[in-house]
């Protein structure tokens, strides 16, 4: 069974269009990102070391848009932007971004990340969907956002590290799959991307160093004076 043609015309009008909503000026090709070894700050996070792998369908790094973001709540992130679909009669089709975000300020220290996006499935059944994985490897955040048509929706996802970061290597997988009977068009035109700081009351390698010292020129005070 497929999408009769006005149906899969306006699915695929509707896709094009969320596809393609404007983004701001200081958006950045993925492409240019990954050439130049470039890099985009945010608040006091840098984020760079951007890879990018696409199959079936997905766009490629030309076309996708990197925007610095910050959400509602204050913290800093990237929102990707680009055409993410799965047409019918593939097999599936890929795409994972790679990066790594770096605390720039040393009295901070990341402690979590939340993903968003608006992942559907236009005129039928299928999958679309986002995986996210991070290095170190920290089994309690691995986040998901996802649509199952037919089935459930889910946009929004975030999680707290076991233990916090100064840097994360983060791996994001976008994979869509129109199904082979009653296939709809699996879409996705942003992610969105924060992560969670807080202070660092981790002593800096210099303050340890100082106390050491101290300590150690304390306890030499105090074992002449019992050695008199």
């Amino acid at each position: 069974m497929t999408l009769k043609a006005p149906l899969f015309a306006c699915a695929l009008a509707l896709c094009l269009a969320l596809a393609i909503f404007p983004t701001p000026a200081s958006a950045t090709l993925l492409s240019t990102l990954i050439s130049g070894s470039g890099t985009i700050t945010v608040g006091t996070l840098e984020f760079g070391n951007f890879s990018y792998l696409n199959t079936g369908d997905m766009p490629t790094d030309a076309g996708v848009n990197v925007v610095a973001f910050t959400d509602g709540l204050g913290n800093s992130g990237l929102l990707f932007q680009g055409a993410f679909i799965d047409f019918l009669g593939g097999l599936g089709s890929d795409a994972l971004i790679g990066f790594s975000v770096t605390e720039l300020n040393n009295s901070k220290i990341i402690t979590g990340a939340s993903l968003a996006g608006n992942p559907a499935v236009l005129g039928g059944n299928g999958i679309a969907s986002v995986t996210e994985t991070f290095h170190p490897v920290d089994t309690a955040t691995m986040l998901s956002i996802f649509a199952i048509s037919p089935g459930i929706t889910k946009s929004t996802d975030s999680g707290t590290f076991v233990v916090p970061h100064t840097q994360v290597i983060v791996q994001k997988d976008v994979l869509n799959f129109s199904a082979p009977v009653g296939g709809g068009v699996p879409v996705l035109s942003f992610i969105t991307q924060t992560f969670h700081e807080t202070d660092n009351n981790i002593p800096e390698p210099a303050a340890i160093v100082s106390l050491s010292a101290g300590l150690l020129t304390l306890g030499l005070y105090r074992l002449r004076r019992r050695r008199r």
